[in-house]
């Protein structure tokens, strides 16, 4: 029994360590790179967002690293689970995701219920560019990434383009 209790106290300790790596925070507007999100609701009905719509959403910042920055950076931008919500997707078995280069992935609930997905739109403040993995950019802070037993790389996507339900 005290083994149960301290894995369910570690799991709350890393949920709210990762929680806290988010911080609220207010966006001003700037130009961004042409860049537009799809999402297919779960009647079929497409609703586009480019980066400035995504950020009429709660906005948060997260100082992490990726695999393809060793250095930390800060990424602003909306939460998955924030957008599948506004969509209807909030209670689907998985999504999948494209990028504009037809990469193509599953994610499934358990990843956006089990760790923080940021869906950035800024990086150190500036519009996400292509060539640094934007416009639009699935973002897990590295710690929660690192440890969790259902986040993958793959879930890590850059340049998305369309969000549907699985």
């Amino acid at each position: 029994m005290q083994k149960l209790l301290a894995v369910i106290a570690a799991f709350i300790t890393a949920t709210n360590a990762w929680a806290e790596a988010l911080e609220p925070v207010e966006l001003t507007p700037i130009n961004h790179i042409p860049a537009e999100l799809v999402i297919a609701g779960p009647d079929g009905q497409e609703t586009r967002y480019s980066p400035a719509t995504l950020e009429e959403l709660t906005t948060y910042r997260l100082r992490t690293t990726t695999p393809w920055r060793s250095d930390p950076a800060e990424f602003d931008g909306i939460l998955l689970s924030d957008l599948l919500r506004a969509n209807g997707l909030e209670e689907v078995a998985e999504i999948r995701v494209t990028a504009e280069n037809d990469y193509a992935t599953v994610i499934p609930r358990a990843v956006w219920e089990d760790v923080p997905v940021l869906i950035a739109t800024r990086v150190d403040g500036q519009p996400h560019s292509r060539r640094e993995r934007g416009p639009i950019q699935f973002v897990i802070p590295m710690e929660a990434y690192s440890s969790s037993t259902v986040a993958k790389e793959s879930h890590l996507v850059w340049m998305a383009a369309r969000i549907e339900p699985r």
